[in-house]
């Protein structure tokens, strides 16, 4: 049998590898801290105590994503066992000595899962986790960790701040005290989260990996400090991150609002089904100071208070509520603040179905609550009039962007949204965006919202 020497593994590796084998494991920290070197240590563990029994899988969004994986652990098992392993291209299988396998595979989309289906895996382990952004696919994964009796399985993420997954990975795992074990709420699995840096790393040249990291996101420095410091709790990197500042943007809960004729309440609307529907209560300044002491300086919005049908582990999925449920909830929250069920929604709802139903306009419209278009324009237009208005917040001659506590979804994702990395001034439409599209639609309604007539279909 071969075994590790103690000088192939980091401090923080070889702790990792003490904890005991019942709880799966998060590996949530910066870039370059070892976590690649620190899962081939894992499964080599395990592959030489339940030899032919274990079988190992590693999955990446794409095989291109991949190939850097494949040549870490090439290298590594070469070093353990000389020529003896082998390792299929063709199938991206190493196979052991010793009859245990490690598969390397790719799952991109619900299509690519039907591969493992009716397959068992020993070992399971998700690389750059990050990269979906949301976490059912990887959620479903779990139905494949199988094992004889005596044959233990667990779970494994890898995973880096930023991304289309930055907010389920920092709900479920990243924000959590690094080697404590706590229950994973959304899986019920035992989870134990371990956090490092690229400063835990032997292994690497450190001084010349921070410049490189530093030098490759020049343009975007908050990001790799992000990397660098494996810092999740923070926006660092986001496309909002250089003009958000809780201490300015987050107002506690109103009370009450002072008046409403002269506040002049709305609503912002995102619509959706599979996704989650979005809807907050807004409210434009007429520059005056509001319950909470603070000055709105005229042509502020705040958004007061928001419902969002989104499940609670899945901060990209609905809970495919209907326009008559919806409107419910909706109506609901106006008469919390005794104010008009009426506002501006995205272009798409007030499409025609081609039934007598007519458009998801007019049956919202039927349901008692009412939506004009709001303004059109570019997606990145929009982007541009919400980042100065969140920047100017504070200031006592500039409108600015006010978002309540109570929102709790836009705080929960907007502040960790990433850019997209071929259009940079629009946001990664894979992210969970759907409370900044209906902020946006908030700071770009056409006209002040009144009365607003009812369309039916003939």
């Amino acid at each position: 049998m071969s075994e590790l020497k103690p000088d192939q593994l980091a401090p923080w590796q070889a702790q990792a590898m003490t904890i005991p084998e019942d709880y799966d494991l998060a590996a949530m920290g910066g870039r370059a801290g070892g976590k690649s070197r620190f899962l081939a240590a894992l499964f080599l563990r395990h592959c030489e105590q339940y030899k032919e029994q274990a079988r190992c899988l590693v999955v990446r969004r794409s095989f291109p994503g991949l190939q850097d994986l494949e040549s870490e652990f090439r290298a590594f098992f070469h070093a353990i066992y000389g020529n003896g392993s082998r390792y299929d291209a063709q199938k991206h299988r190493f196979t052991l000595p010793n009859g245990a396998t490690i598969q390397l595979d790719q799952l991109e989309r619900e299509a690519d899962f039907l591969k493992f289906q009716g397959k068992s895996f020993t070992h399971i382990a998700v690389d750059e986790a990050g990269q979906w952004s949301t976490p059912a696919l990887v959620d479903r994964l779990r139905s494949s960790l199988r094992a004889p009796e005596g044959v233990p399985t667990r779970f494994i993420l890898l995973a880096n701040p930023g991304g289309a997954g930055h907010a389920w990975l920092a709900q479920r795992y990243a924000l959590r005290e690094s080697w404590l074990p706590y229950q994973c709420s959304a899986t019920g699995a035992d989870f134990v989260t371990i956090s490092t840096t690229y400063r835990d790393n032997p292994f690497i040249d450190q001084e010349k990996y921070r410049r490189n990291l530093m030098a490759s996101c020049s343009t975007d420095p908050e990001l790799a400090k992000a990397w660098l410091d494996g810092d999740w709790s923070v926006i660092r990197g986001a496309f909002f991150a250089s003009v958000l500042d809780e201490s300015r943007n987050k107002v506690e809960p109103w009370s009450e609002i002072p008046s409403i004729k002269a506040w002049r309440p709305y609503l912002a609307h995102d619509f959706g089904v599979a996704a989650p529907s979005v809807t907050y209560l807004c409210l434009e300044s007429p520059g005056a100071e509001g319950p909470d002491g603070r000055y709105y300086p005229k042509g502020s919005v705040i958004l007061l208070d928001e419902f969002a049908s989104v499940l609670e582990d899945d901060l990209n999925r609905g809970l495919g509520l209907t326009v008559p449920d919806l409107s419910d909830h909706i109506r609901a929250m106006c008469d919390r603040w005794g104010v008009p069920p009426q506002g501006v929604a995205d272009d798409a709802i007030f499409n025609r179905t081609g039934s007598q139903a007519g458009s998801i306009a007019d049956e919202f419209a039927r349901s008692g609550v009412r939506f004009l278009r709001a303004r059109k324009g570019s997606r990145a237009a929009g982007w541009e009039v919400m980042r100065r208005m969140l920047a100017d917040a504070g200031a006592i001659d500039k409108p600015g962007l006010y978002i309540s506590r109570l929102c709790r979804y836009w705080w929960l994702t907007v502040p960790s949204l990433p850019r997209d990395q071929r259009r940079i001034d629009d946001l990664d439409t894979t992210a969970p965006d759907h409370a900044a599209d209906a902020c946006r639609y908030a700071l770009n309604r056409s006209e002040p919202v009144t009365h607003i007539p009812i369309t039916f279909a003939n």
